[in-house]
């Protein structure tokens, strides 16, 4: 089981030929930052105003790259996309590019690489506070998941979980309390997919919820509080009712501690490296190499 950034980054190198991935609108320091470190993981095909990427590129120790041409986003996002969907490219990296212009190509009907999955976005974080890799669900892609989508989300975090070598993801529902609420829609979802889970619906997995924050992270507030927890203190997966819960955590978890952190969305033909654009390089590198070890997991 891979614990920390290290451990996956060396796991990416591995692979013995770098894959190609396609940046969509490469005309972003850290991200060229990120792709020069990233260089026996991956060859870029950098899309975007070549007047604008070159003297970034002169910044950084990136050498090995093929470069397209093209000025207008919407084109940008097209190529980007096209070139994952023609296999000329393993990966699909968000630049400088709105997410909103990208996952537009993503999703679309005819031309994107959509499979008839939900698509949805993991971020993994690595905190010396917590004794291994986080994976927190969905805070950059659904906004308010149904009881069906936030099924689809979990199969595809615990999906992701298994190239991370966890074969059994422990899952909480996160909510405020430990106790189903009518009013509380995402305790009554959260028990729901306990249930579930139980029942061997889910596959080889351990959930439980509904689960506060702090029941999930630490045994000693479990037995405090007097609640019994098969994943009380051991969470893999953290699986939110919306996504102002995840995004905040995460961001909250970047700005407030010292954790290392990095994020792909799950679900379409290829990987797709989506971040922030303030994120920093170390962070798109971290995200290059957790979509890099999907393509070596051979159930996928």
């Amino acid at each position: 089981m891979l614990t920390s950034f290290e451990q996956v980054l060396n796991k990416a190198r591995e692979v013995n030929v770098p894959g190609k991935v396609a940046v969509a609108d490469a005309a972003s320091a850290e991200t060229l930052k990120a792709l020069a470190k990233a260089e026996d993981i991956v060859f870029p095909i950098l899309i975007g105003d070549k007047e604008k990427i070159l003297p970034l590129i002169e910044k950084t120790e990136l050498s090995r790259y093929e470069m397209i041409d093209e000025k207008e986003p919407s084109k940008i996002a097209a190529l980007s996309v096209s070139l994952v969907r023609d296999k000329e490219a393993e990966l699909l990296m968000k630049g400088k590019l709105s997410t909103g212009s990208l996952m537009k190509a993503v999703l679309d009907k005819e031309n994107g690489i959509r499979t008839g999955k939900l698509l949805s976005h993991i971020a993994v974080v690595e905190s010396p506070a917590y004794h291994k890799l986080m994976l927190f669900t969905d805070g950059g892609l659904n906004i308010r998941p149904t009881l069906d989508e936030k099924i689809s989300i979990l199969k595809n975090a615990v999906s992701y979980a298994r190239c991370l070598g966890i074969e059994t993801p422990k899952v909480c529902g996160l909510a405020a309390v430990e106790t189903v609420n009518p009013k509380m829609e995402e305790t009554m979802d959260a028990a729901l997919i306990s249930r579930m889970a139980e029942r061997g619906q889910l596959g080889n997995v351990i959930f439980d919820g509904p689960l506060a924050m702090d029941i999930a992270l630490s045994k000693r507030a479990a037995e405090i509080k007097g609640v019994k927890s098969p994943v009380a203190g051991d969470v893999d997966i953290f699986l939110a009712h919306d996504i102002v819960v995840i995004n905040a955590c995460v961001k909250a978890l970047i700005y407030l501690s010292n954790v290392k952190t990095g994020g792909v969305i799950l679900g379409a033909k290829s990987p797709i490296v989506l971040l922030s654009r303030s994120d920093s390089a170390d962070t798109k590198l971290n995200s290059i190499a957790l979509a890099a070890i999907m393509k070596t997991d051979k159930r996928r």
